[in-house]
């Protein structure tokens, strides 16, 4: 926790998935903030889609709260 140990708030996928290549193998601008929220930028003016890299596990689209399962590590 970043207020007791000094560690950051903001963190890339790589210290929260570290077990995961396509964590590492891949460019990913994603990143997660207080070990809950992982945020995709959006980084071209214009952009219809973003791609982003999904660790296996349950994630909350906090735009309509749907939970979304990925079942395997997937972009």
């Amino acid at each position: 926790m970043a207020s007791i140990d000094g560690s950051s708030c903001i963190d890339p996928l790589m210290f929260h998935f570290p077990t995961i290549d396509d964590v590492f193998n891949r460019t990913e601008h994603s990143f997660i903030v207080g070990d809950a929220i992982k945020v995709t930028p959006v980084l071209t003016k214009g952009a219809k889609y973003v791609e982003s890299f999904f660790p296996v596990g349950n994630w909350t689209n906090l735009r309509d709260y749907v939970v979304v399962t990925a079942d395997k590590n997937e972009w």
